[in-house]
């Protein structure tokens, strides 16, 4: 896959951010989040959710710590 660099303005990127949430309320309102995501997707976010509620979480501080 090719990276491409693209420059957008402050005005423009709240304008795109302002549409994904127009987008996403619509779409909550009229298809289950089942519908939306696959069952991996569906897994992992329960496997996240149960990280949170039982303090599994590591603080990361750099890029490098993320992708570990």
């Amino acid at each position: 896959m090719e990276n491409i660099t693209i420059n957008i303005s402050k005005k423009e990127l709240s304008e795109v951010i302002s549409a994904y949430k127009t987008l996403q309320a619509f779409l909550e309102r009229f298809v289950s989040p089942n519908e939306l995501y696959r069952s991996e997707f569906l897994n992992g976010l329960d496997e996240a959710q149960a990280d949170v509620r039982e303090n599994r979480l590591v603080e990361v501080k750099s890029f490098g710590d993320f992708i570990q």
